[in-house]
């Protein structure tokens, strides 16, 4: 359903493009160089239930219904931060955000540990942006 490598490709790009010292991590993660307290950019694909939306079963009727439009989430996290203050507390962690926020998906801000969300950003509803 989602295409997190090229969603986070194109973060990549657009962070390169405005400057920024980029780097791939383990599991497809985009790494923005920012002195000991690097930001480290994620995709969480979504998942949502039922498996059968609008009672079309694609199983038994692939070519019915529209899809759903739900895209996945970008996590964004920053070495070093414990609250959420801590997440978006200097100039690149701010513009790392922003470009994130140019996609129509969620944004979840997360702890440096990557164990708890400290808060999601709502996506566009209209998911404008979706794809691009």
């Amino acid at each position: 359903m989602a295409q997190s490598k090229q969603v986070l490709d194109k973060i990549a790009r657009n962070l390169q493009i405005l400057g920024e010292s980029v780097s791939r991590g383990s599991n497809n993660e985009v790494i923005v160089a920012n002195g000991s307290n690097d930001v480290t950019i994620s995709y969480a694909d979504v998942s949502f239930s039922p498996a059968v939306v609008g009672g079309v079963d694609s199983s038994a009727s692939p070519y019915l219904g529209i899809g759903t439009a739900a895209p996945g989430k970008i996590r964004l996290r920053r070495a070093g931060a414990a609250a959420l203050a801590d997440v978006l507390e200097d100039a690149k962690s701010i513009k790392c955000f922003a470009v994130c926020a140019a996609f129509a998906n969620n944004i979840i801000l997360r702890n440096a540990a990557d164990t708890a969300d400290l808060l999601e950003v709502r996506g566009h509803a209209d998911l404008i942006g979706l794809g691009q």
